[in-house]
């Protein structure tokens, strides 16, 4: 098995190359393994094959892979950025161990037709890929120099060149025209791969250090932004409870206008009167979103957690609107799954608001005449499962157009078709809308078509009913109450 390769690297390309590397000490076995079946199969093949020095390079190649291993073994062990230039000198160590053991396997199997010499092709792709361009030249200068050497050493009877019957030729090893044709073309093709590889190898490890410098960017960006939010909210509690003051001392002094003056203002000033006081109004509702928003998002102390059954919740909220939604000649549908109730954790004034907040926008932006559904879908008993309370709550309004979707759920932000129908509003609570959701785990998703209307779903993790038959019974939504049709 190849040991752990230590993570605490520059980059995830160089990390990426110390596993591979290890994981050739394991491949590295598979290669003595060769070593020994191939000695023993050309001393059975092949008259004069050199059996002894074979299998003599296998056992030393095997002692050197041991001790590889024991040394990735312990440096993984080691803390801090010393055990980088520790493991990269023995990867280069174990690379130029690999070109010796190839080089005596070249001199046994044919020297200058040696099939081995392609194997170099190889350590040099490794090396242009996984380690510096100078050791990749390094390579190069020293495959070239050592081959040569040993060609060299051959052709004038240094050494005694292997002959394989049948498979290489002693002319051609004796020949000089010959080998130094022959060195001429692989060296050029090694020099040639080599110089393209480091120019690939170079140009995606600019890039690498490009996407390093995008990432740390984008997470400097990113704190930014967290900062931002942070005083953003901060300035949204403060400013609203420094407004919230005077615009309590300017109401206190409107109720004592109509107390001591109200039946002798003149009519135009008595209008004046009413519309300072509506405006008040609506800025005094702006000022609770924006305190509540802000509480929301400085993540509020969570209130104790207590089991809500929505049905009940939901039947208040439409009978609190029903008398609204007749003045509007809409008609309020509630359709629940009969025979079983719906049973939710969380802040009931929370889920209150929440539902609040859909209701009341789906009766505001109906036109007379529509109807706003109000769906409670339980799931289905499983046993086992996630479940989940959906609740849609869906008229037939003036809509959304698409493009405006992604935005609808941001600070003060209205549609042109909000702004068009009402001047009432401050694009805060489907924001507040969407954190109390999210507070209580679960989620909220919008679906329209621009002049027909649009569906707000509502999805909170159920609670198991405490009355609950074991007979399981699939949700089937049916007519539950109606309002507003008289």
């Amino acid at each position: 098995m190849p040991p752990t390769v230590p993570a605490a690297f520059r980059t995830p390309m160089e990390s990426a190359t110390l596993a591979r590397l290890a994981w050739l000490i394991a491949m590295r076995w598979i290669f003595v393994l060769g070593i020994g079946l191939g000695a023993w199969l050309g001393a059975r093949l092949l008259p004069g094959f050199h059996l002894l020095p074979m299998l003599l390079l296998a056992v030393c190649m095997a002692g050197f892979n041991s001790l590889l291993h024991f040394l990735y073994v312990r440096i993984a062990s080691l803390d801090g950025p010393r055990k980088q230039p520790i493991v990269t000198s023995l990867i280069q160590l174990q690379i130029v161990a690999d070109w010796l053991v190839l080089l005596v396997l070249i001199h046994y199997t044919g020297g200058v037709e040696s099939p081995l010499l392609h194997f170099f092709i190889f350590h040099l792709a490794l090396s242009a890929v996984f380690l510096s361009p100078g050791f990749t030249f390094f390579a190069l200068l020293f495959i070239a120099t050592a081959t040569s050497l040993l060609f060299a050493a051959e052709t004038h009877g240094l050494l005694t060149p292997v002959v394989l019957p049948g498979l290489t030729s002693p002319e051609k090893q004796h020949s000089a025209l010959y080998i130094l044709h022959f060195c001429f073309w692989y060296f050029s093709t090694l020099a040639v791969m080599t110089l393209l590889l480091g120019a690939v190898m170079r140009g995606l490890r600019r890039r690498e250090q490009e996407a390093l410098r995008i990432r740390r960017r984008l997470e400097e960006v990113n704190l930014e932004l967290v900062r931002s939010g942070a005083e953003r909210i901060r300035l949204m509690h403060t400013m609203g409870h420094e407004l919230r003051s005077p615009l309590a001392a300017a109401q206190s002094m409107l109720s004592a206008l109509d107390l001591s003056q109200g039946q002798d203002l003149p009519p135009a000033v008595r209008t004046i009167h009413q519309r300072i006081r509506e405006r008040l109004k609506g800025l005094t509702g702006l000022i609770g979103e924006l305190l509540e928003l802000a509480e929301q998002r400085r993540g509020a102390p969570a209130q104790a957690q207590r089991r809500i059954e929505l049905a009940q919740l939901l039947q208040s909220l439409l009978e609190n609107h029903a008398e609204r939604a007749r003045e509007q000649g809409l008609e309020l549908r509630a359709e629940w799954t009969a025979g079983r109730e719906a049973w939710v954790g969380g802040d009931p004034e929370r889920l209150r608001r929440v539902f609040e907040n859909l209701i009341s926008n789906a009766v505001k932006y109906s036109r007379p005449g529509g109807v706003v559904h109000v769906e409670l879908e339980l799931p289905a008993q499983s046993g086992g499962e996630a479940r989940w309370v959906r609740v849609a709550v869906r008229d037939e309004g003036i809509g959304i157009a698409p493009d405006q979707l992604p935005r609808l759920f941001q600070e003060f932000y209205r549609t042109p078709q909000s702004r068009r129908h009402t001047s009432q509003g401050t694009g805060l609570g489907l924001a507040i809308t969407k954190d109390l959701v999210e507070s209580a785990g679960g989620r909220i998703e919008v679906a329209s078509v621009l002049e027909q209307g649009s569906t707000f779903e509502v999805w909170l993790p159920a609670l198991p009913d405490p009355l609950a038959t074991a007979s399981p019974e699939r949700s089937v939504p049916l007519t539950g109450w109606v309002a507003g049709s008289a």
